[in-house]
C-alpha cells in the first residue's frame, strides 16, 4: 500500500463534476505538467528570439555602413598632407643647418664653371649621381622673343626631385637669363633660388621664354639645375641653333 501511494505521488488526479453528467476524471503526470508550463514556453521564447535575430541580421546586412562626413575626410587628408610636408621641411632644415655649421668650401678645379651664378654656400656637386636629365629640346624664335622648350626627366620615378632651373641664352647680343628676374642680379651674382622652381617624379615640361630676341647668326643655351638645398644637379649646354633654323 505504501509503495502504491509513493508511485501515485508522481501523478495528479483531477475530477470535474458537471451535473447531471457523470464526473470526469483526468490523471496527469508531473512530467507532463512541467513540460506544458516550463519547457514549451522556453521553446517558444527561443524560437521567437531566433526569428528576431534572423530578421535583425538581414536588416543590418542591407543597412549601408556609416560614412564620415566629407568635411572630416577632407580635413584628415589635409592633415596627412601637412604632416608629410612638415617632415620634409624638417629634413631640409636639418640638412641646411648641418651645411651652415661647416666651413665654407673653396671652388676646386674640378668644380664646374658657374656662369654669372653666385655659388651657394656649401654647394655639393651631385652631377655624377644623374638624378635628372634633359630631353626633347625645341627652339622657337619669333620677331621679338625666343623660347626654349625642354623636358626635365627624373632618373628614378619613385623619388621626387625638386629644385630650381636657370637658363642662359648666349648670342652676339650677350647673355640673357631665364627667369627674367635673374637678369637684374647678373652683376652681383644670380642666386640659384631665383631659378624657376620645379618638382618632378617622371618628367616635367619647361618653357624658358626670353623677352629679348637673340642677335647674330646663331644662339645656344646653357642650363643649370640646382636642388632645393642648393646642390648642383646638372649642367647642360644645348646645340647651337641658327636664328630661325637649326645649324
Amino acid at each position: 500500500m505504501k509503495e502504491l501511494i509513493q508511485r501515485n505521488a508522481e501523478e495528479i488526479a483531477i475530477i470535474i463534476y458537471d451535473a447531471p453528467l457523470p464526473p470526469k476524471y483526468f490523471r496527469l503526470t508531473k512530467r507532463f505538467i512541467r513540460s506544458t508550463f516550463v519547457v514549451v514556453p522556453l521553446l517558444l521564447m527561443s524560437l521567437l528570439l531566433l526569428l528576431f535575430l534572423w530578421g535583425l541580421g538581414s536588416r543590418l546586412k542591407d543597412t549601408p555602413s556609416p560614412t564620415l562626413p566629407k568635411v572630416i575626410l577632407e580635413s584628415e587628408n589635409r592633415m596627412s598632407s601637412l604632416e608629410t610636408e612638415i617632415e620634409s621641411l624638417k629634413a631640409t632644415n636639418e640638412a641646411l643647418a648641418e651645411r651652415l655649421s661647416s666651413a665654407p668650401t673653396t671652388t676646386a678645379a674640378e668644380d664646374p664653371y658657374l656662369l654669372l651664378i653666385k655659388k651657394p654656400y656649401g654647394m655639393q656637386n651631385l652631377i655624377a649621381q644623374n638624378k635628372v636629365t634633359l630631353d626633347q629640346f625645341e627652339f622657337v624664335p619669333d620677331a621679338k622673343t625666343a623660347l626654349l622648350k625642354f623636358q626635365i626627366i627624373s632618373s628614378n620615378s619613385e623619388t621626387k626631385v625638386s629644385g630650381h632651373v636657370l637658363v642662359f641664352m648666349i648670342s652676339d647680343a650677350g647673355v640673357s637669363a631665364y627667369p627674367a628676374e635673374a637678369n637684374a642680379a647678373s652683376l652681383t651674382g644670380i642666386k640659384y633660388s631665383m631659378g624657376e622652381p620645379f618638382a618632378v617624379s617622371r618628367l616635367r615640361p619647361t618653357n624658358a621664354l626670353f623677352s629679348q630676341k637673340p642677335s647674330g647668326e646663331s644662339v645656344r643655351f646653357l642650363i643649370y639645375i640646382f636642388s632645393r638645398e642648393g646642390d648642383l644637379l646638372l649642367i647642360k649646354e644645348t646645340e647651337t641653333y641658327s636664328i630661325g633654323l637649326k645649324s
